[in-house]
């Protein structure tokens, strides 16, 4: 059964996303739309946050199948921990005393069989992005409380076994408050230090992590500083993307403009399974100006549907256009995607980096930074040819 509030808060979201979306039933239609929701208000109460979390994250995860990943409810409870995926396991990033050990299981269910259970409400078009969506899903407590095998319990036992072997337990309930000390500073983990940049050697490597409009004078500030800096001797640019989930595709441009005054630089783009959105337009526009590219796939297919429009003052968010960077096509109405979509717009596009080099277990035991450490090796001794 699904409580008066939830059903009205549905169905808004459903007219919200038919409205705005360019292509609303590319992956199901309204029939089955229908048949999906009767199925879950048939199977289970959604009469709180957390079953209303997990009602419509399984229902989106269905419309927007592997092309639509803006479209989203993004209702967040973080709780005092963090983890990695990291060589198929799942480590924690955070308490920091814990760094680098290994969740096995929450309530004594193995944390492979919560994984299989999160596949039902997390939505993805990429490996990379299965990975992110499962390393937001365990710090997210609307997420956790909201899965049938927590649904109906007020704490979740985290069985954590430390680097020496020995067991620790953190427990982590529904209603608690944590104060903003208790907390990983999140943001920062995702956007890596954006706009700032360092020299090592004859290298420039600089942190272009973040598109967010509140880095917009950071960003700026870093280019002018940046276009004031003696490259004379510098004969690599190491562009970081790792950890740009988007923002505004326009504080691209600065670094970009940049970059096309240095046509006789070597030009490396670091990569990660975090790029997503507007973070895959830098990554693009720096395979046109001849980079090659380091480290792992991103969180997005190149191209899909893009552009979240929220409802005002909610967690809810329809994707509102079709992107294909490549090809510099977009369209933002469902007249302008229906007259002018085809079969090679919409096939996908699925980046592949150059080099594929991952973190490894070992090297974040240690605060080893291995997909930074190869590129700066690979810069010292291979001659990149443009």
């Amino acid at each position: 059964m699904i409580d008066l509030v939830y059903k009205n808060r549905y169905e808004k979201y459903i007219e919200h996303y038919k409205n705005k979306n360019v292509n609303p039933w590319h992956e199901i239609n309204e029939i089955k739309l229908n048949e999906i929701y009767n199925y879950l208000i048939n199977n289970m109460d959604i009469n709180d946050e957390y079953s209303f979390n997990y009602f419509i994250n399984y229902i989106i995860k269905r419309l927007s199948g592997k092309d639509d990943a803006h479209t989203k409810y993004d209702c967040v409870s973080i709780i005092p921990m963090n983890f990695k995926v990291i060589e198929g396991e799942i480590l924690v990033n955070f308490p920091e005393n814990l760094k680098g050990s290994r969740l096995i299981s929450i309530n004594n269910i193995s944390i492979n069989d919560i994984i299989n259970e999160l596949e039902d409400i997390i939505t993805y078009g990429t490996e990379g992005k299965r990975r992110f969506e499962i390393e937001k899903s365990l710090l997210n407590r609307y997420a956790l409380f909201s899965l049938p095998s927590f649904r109906y319990t007020s704490e979740l036992i985290f069985e954590i076994e430390k680097i020496n072997k020995e067991k620790e337990y953190k427990k982590i309930t529904k209603e608690e408050e944590y104060s903003k000390e208790e907390l990983f500073d999140y943001d920062e983990y995702v956007h890596d230090n954006p706009a700032t940049y360092k020299f090592v050697d004859n290298i420039l490597i600089y942190n272009h992590t973040s598109i967010q409009g509140k880095f917009n004078d950071r960003i700026i500030e870093s280019i002018k500083k940046l276009e004031k800096e003696d490259l004379s001797n510098i004969d690599t640019f190491i562009i970081d993307i790792r950890g740009n989930t988007g923002g505004s595709g326009e504080l691209n441009k600065p670094l970009i403009d940049f970059l096309k005054k240095y046509t006789d630089k070597k030009l490396i783009c670091l990569t990660d399974y975090r790029v997503f959105s507007g973070g895959r337009y830098a990554l693009v526009n720096l395979i046109k100006l001849g980079s090659i590219t380091i480290g792992e796939e991103i969180s997005t297919p190149i191209n899909c549907y893009g552009n979240c429009d929220w409802i005002e003052n909610d967690n809810f968010a329809s994707s509102r256009s079709y992107l294909h960077p490549v090809l510099g096509w977009s369209a933002e109405s469902k007249k302008e995607f229906n007259d002018e979509v085809n079969e090679e717009i919409l096939k996908p596009v699925i980046f592949k980096p150059t080099i594929y080099v991952t973190q490894t277990k070992e090297d974040y035991i240690n605060n080893v930074d291995t997909i930074l450490e190869y590129e700066i090796n690979y810069a010292k001794e291979k001659n990149i040819k443009r």
